[in-house]
């Protein structure tokens, strides 16, 4: 598969190399002469230093027989004009615009193929969309559930003196009564695909795959870990902060609807009550017009005391939203100082991800990591999509259906070449979870989850595609 990107900056640069693990031709173009030399020392691929803008530059990257043109560039303008110039003089690519102005992206989502542009992702909402799930999940750290909540995969620490240590994965499976898997174990910071016979060692982080009752008989109730959050505090007033208001207004008032949510309110429960804190007078007067249901203190919560006098401490849940990466870091570990049950941060670096537990933040969400994740949902063949990135290394769990003419469809899991560092792990037919094995044969219209390096993605990738990809 061949991509042509525009723009190498940070965005362009990472969707670059991440596409370029899994083996994709990715073309990057980059006007910039500086950054182009700095980009062609970093990543093993094509750099062409012009203005991707123009067509005859366009034609020199090859993009006539690229499958996918993806324009990154910080300019919606530069990215939409691009698109539209290579979707009317070459019939083959599809083309992909980041676009961040929202009315542009609400244009993308009513009319098809909007100037020529195939599919419109904006970074912002990615990331909200994200938020919002966590805190309707319960700011849970290390819980992803997945399936419509009806699975879950949980991290487990093998504590001094548990009583999983010593113990092979076999054993554990006889001894345990109920139906899990352990599909990931990290050790040393490795993460290892695990076989029967591994023995678990004490400071083993162990991922458990299950319905969420199953793992809480294992491992004990989520229920003690998950607290109501109804009073939220939010430090930004951007578009994130824009985009998650109106979601959880949006569900707050869908809630109210509910006879459940009626009742509920009888008995003196109330909706979400949203403090917004933005340092900008002028955008502090934006939120206050434009939401009038929630408080906003013009306040910069770097100065000295702000958090203390605005009684941070109350809140149930604080999210960082700046556009400042290392201010969220630092506000959100001194709310939980102050008290905060549970905190958010936007950030910009995967290398945070890895320290969230050290750092008492309870979730990090990543701003070009979304981005990526939605580019590589759109190009990827055999629609597969990333459900979860392994931090500890290039593995991620990533989920698929099976096409009635894929060629895996009707076949034992036994008998499908599935490449060298990937492990099936669920099944999800017909809204019913199941844990499989070798011998469980695959059927159409089949959800699967695979635990894959990132480098054989290719490979599931011309083993699940149907025969017209392929």
């Amino acid at each position: 598969m061949k991509i042509v990107i525009v723009g190498a900056g940070v965005v362009g640069t990472h969707v670059a190399k991440k596409l370029g693990e899994e083996n994709k031709d990715v073309v990057l173009i980059e006007k910039n002469q500086e950054t182009s030399r700095i980009v062609t020392n970093n990543l093993d691929c094509m750099i062409v230093n012009n203005d991707g803008s123009r067509l005859d530059v366009l034609t020199k990257a090859g993009v006539q027989d690229a499958d996918y043109f993806i324009a990154l560039t910080g300019s919606d303008e530069v990215n939409m004009v691009s698109c539209s110039m290579v979707s009317s003089e070459f019939p083959k690519p599809k083309t992909i615009a980041r676009v961040k102005n929202p009315y542009y992206g609400s244009l993308g989502k009513t009319r098809p193929s909007f100037m020529g542009i195939d599919y419109i992702i904006n970074p912002e909402v990615e990331a909200a969309d994200t938020i919002v799930r966590a805190i309707d999940e319960g700011v849970v750290n290390d819980v992803f559930t997945f399936q419509k909540d009806k699975l879950q995969l949980r991290a487990y620490l093998v504590a001094p003196g548990s009583s999983f240590a010593g113990k092979t994965l076999v054993n554990l499976r006889r001894e345990i009564a109920f139906d899990f898997l352990i599909p990931a174990l990290v050790r040393g910071g490795a993460l290892i695909i695990p076989s029967g016979d591994l023995v678990v060692r004490e400071k083993d982080l162990m991922y458990f795959l299950g319905i969420p009752e199953n793992l809480d008989r294992i491992l004990g109730s989520l229920k003690l870990q998950k607290q109501e959050i109804n009073k939220i505090g939010i430090v930004g007033g951007n578009r994130v902060a824009e985009y998650i208001i109106q979601a959880l207004q949006r569900d707050d008032s869908t809630r109210s609807r509910s006879f459940v949510s009626f009742l509920t309110s009888l008995v003196g429960a109330s909706r979400r009550r949203i403090t917004l804190v933005e340092k900008s007078k002028e955008t502090a007067k934006y939120f206050s017009q434009n939401f009038p249901d929630i408080t906003v203190l013009n306040r910069d919560v770097a100065e000295e005391g702000a958090l203390e006098q605005e009684q941070f401490s109350d809140f149930d849940l604080v999210l960082t939203v700046t556009d400042h990466q290392s201010l969220n870091l630092i506000t959100a570990m001194m709310a939980k100082h102050l008290g905060v049950k549970k905190a958010i941060a936007l950030v910009l670096n995967d290398n945070y991800n890895r320290l969230s537990s050290k750092m008492d933040i309870d979730v990090m969400v990543n701003l070009t990591t979304e981005l990526i994740n939605t580019v590589l949902n759109i190009v990827r063949k055999a629609h597969i999509k990333t459900l979860h990135s392994f931090y500890e290394d290039d593995v991620d769990l990533v989920e698929l259906q099976i096409q009635d003419d894929s060629r895996p469809a009707g076949k034992k899991i036994q008998d499908i070449d599935i490449p060298k560092g990937a492990l099936i792990i669920f099944v999800n037919r017909n809204e019913e979870n199941i844990i499989p094995s070798g011998s469980t044969t695959l059927l159409g219209g089949d959800h699967i989850g695979i635990i894959v390096k990132k480098d054989a993605v290719s490979k599931l990738e011309d083993v699940f595609g149907t025969r017209h990809e392929l």
